[in-house]
């Protein structure tokens, strides 16, 4: 699955690419990112790609990076993962 999936008027974004913003915002590499957020950088690069989702215990440690909470990252995903849902369901 890709950042951003769009079918008709319905727009689903991966929170993966908040990361990627935010990485290239603080202008650091995906493998720094992850050495700061303790998680392996393939699973970094899986969720920014939006091939991993974001699970509770990585919002967590997301959330302890960066200051945005737990539940933004897991409401973040919960909406994604929503949006998919309409979208194979309208394209059915």
């Amino acid at each position: 699955m890709g950042k951003e999936i769009e079918y008709k008027d319905i727009i689903a974004f991966h929170p993966g690419g908040y990361i990627e913003e935010l990485i290239a915002y603080l202008n650091i590499t995906q493998t720094e990112f992850a050495q700061y957020v303790k998680l392996p950088t393939e699973t970094i690069s899986q969720i920014i790609s939006g091939e991993a989702s974001i699970s509770l215990p990585i919002a967590t440690k997301l959330a302890d990076y960066t200051g945005i909470s737990s539940q933004t990252w897991l409401n973040l995903q919960a909406k994604y993962d929503e949006k998919i849902s309409e979208i194979e369901n309208a394209s059915d």
